[in-house]
């Protein structure tokens, strides 16, 4: 995810941690994370927070689609170096919160990591929603411009919910707790 953060002493601010999960991660959660980091950077919140994506099938090393590209550009958000990578243990430990597109991304969590999908949510849910954020790979242009509205949409509304989600603490078992 993000390069470890160093604080002066006595200064520490709560650093949330959350990881936007797609199928391959070139488009629906790279397009998350860059909308969500400029969201928090709006709010004056970008030092407390280590936000990333990755995908549950992602080719390692893929760039984000063109027109993840292109959506992103136009609001003046940069994804020309993002680089794919899959979900790992790892990935999960590192993250408060983690939030999934579809179903099928948390039963494949789910399968994997048994141990870790109680940080695992879907997007729509931190909105009060139960949809899926579907997957306009392939589709027309307007599609993709249509899902960084839903997505800007979502993470707005489900900010006091991410917030709350994002804001558990490390015990020293290691363990993620509220």
């Amino acid at each position: 995810m993000c390069p470890e953060l160093r604080w002066p002493e006595g200064a520490a601010p709560v650093v949330r941690s959350v990881l936007f999960v797609c199928s391959a991660n070139q488009l629906r959660s790279p397009l998350a994370e860059v909308l969500f980091k400029a969201m928090v950077r709006r709010k004056g919140d970008e030092d407390a927070w280590q936000i990333g994506s990755a995908g549950v099938w992602a080719l390692e090393g893929s760039p984000a689609a063109l027109s993840a590209m292109s959506a992103a550009a136009a609001r003046g958000l940069d994804l020309s170096t993002h680089v794919a990578r899959r979900v790992t243990r790892e990935l999960l430990e590192q993250s408060d919160l983690v939030l999934v597109m579809e179903r099928e991304h948390l039963e494949a969590i789910h399968e994997e990591w048994p141990g870790l999908d109680d940080r695992v949510h879907l997007l729509s849910r931190m909105a009060g929603e139960a949809g899926e954020v579907d997957d306009p790979i392939g589709l027309p242009t307007e599609r993709v411009r249509a899902l960084v509205v839903e997505l800007e949409r979502l993470l707005e509304a489900g900010w006091p919910r991410i917030l709350q989600l994002a804001g558990r603490s490390a015990t020293d078992d290691g363990e993620m707790h509220p």
